[in-house]
């Protein structure tokens, strides 16, 4: 069995997510088996009953009562996403995860157990809306969370506050200066399904070109590390590695974002701070064992 891409699509609570995953279903569902799975908060399925009313054609898991990445839940999740794929045999999975969820360990569950050996995590897709932004209050911190571990950002609605535009842009590259940032109204953006990190795999040569056996790896550590040694470190592995994405907290008291990919490497200074070093790495090339020992010994 080929490796299934899984999309994730983050954004606070009415950022435009079912939007988003609207028009994916419009222009793939005829021709690419989906699954779709939605994780409400809220007991009710609201947004479920909602994406059922388009008529496309798709499999869909529902989680409820809280988020799929929580790790209270991970297991059940983990048990369910498995009997999903292999009911419905998707050839793509699509996660439109709570608006108050953890992105980050999705990482871990895609790279755990029998998982691993059915998915790869392609893209983290996050959506901001422009004319709220400012008003998620206390969930700041998960709104953050969300942007700084996303691949591609979306400004969406910037057609109902354009003048609050530059200013999310400036924000949002504070908190990950290497997402892809798109502006959009009703979340009208190119999306390639199978798209993964620059690398696009098109579904009509499915037969020819097999999809890459990706893992998605991650470590999560309380440990700081010399620049120096970080340099050395991401030296040795990301040209192993399709790339190599996060934040590491350094021994000289300060914070950099790393970006690595096939070879190259980018450290960039960021004034944000995080109670813990976060990298996730997705290769065919090493196993996490190898990179979190390697990381561990770091002086």
């Amino acid at each position: 069995m080929q490796k299934i891409p899984l999309h994730i699509i983050s954004g606070f609570l009415g950022s435009g997510k079912t939007t988003f995953l609207k028009q994916i279903l419009g222009k793939y569902s005829d021709e690419v088996r989906i699954g779709v799975i939605q994780n409400e908060f809220a007991p009710a399925s609201i947004d479920g009953v909602f994406l059922k009313k388009t008529s496309r054609n798709f499999s869909l898991l529902e989680i409820k009562n809280g988020s799929v990445f929580c790790v209270c839940l991970l297991g059940t999740f983990t048990r369910s996403l498995e009997s999903f794929i292999d009911e419905h045999r998707p050839e793509a999975i699509i996660v439109e995860s709570s608006g108050l969820s953890d992105t980050t360990s999705i990482a871990e569950v895609v790279s755990s157990g029998n998982l691993a050996e059915k998915i790869y995590l392609a893209t983290n897709w996050c959506i901001v809306d422009a004319q709220n932004f400012s008003k998620v209050g206390i969930q700041k911190q998960r709104v953050t969370h969300q942007l700084r571990m996303a691949d591609e950002v979306i400004i969406n609605k910037i057609d109902l506050e354009p003048e609050k535009t530059p200013e999310i842009k400036s924000e949002i590259k504070r908190i990950n200066p290497f997402a892809e940032i798109r502006e959009s109204s009703f979340c009208s953006v190119d999306f390639e399904l199978g798209k993964v990190f620059g690398d696009k795999f098109y579904f009509s040569e499915a037969k020819t070109l097999p999809r890459p056996e990706i893992n998605a790896m991650v470590i999560k550590s309380g440990k700081k590390v010399s620049q120096k040694a970080l340099e050395g470190f991401l030296a040795e592995w990301s040209p192993k590695a399709y790339r190599i994405k996060g934040f590491v907290n350094l021994s000289e008291r300060k914070t950099v974002a790393v970006q690595c990919t096939l070879g190259t490497m980018e450290i960039e200074e960021t004034e944000l701070s995080f109670q813990s070093t976060e990298l996730i790495a997705l290769t065919e090339n090493f196993t996490l064992r190898e990179w979190n020992k390697a990381f561990k010994e770091l002086g």
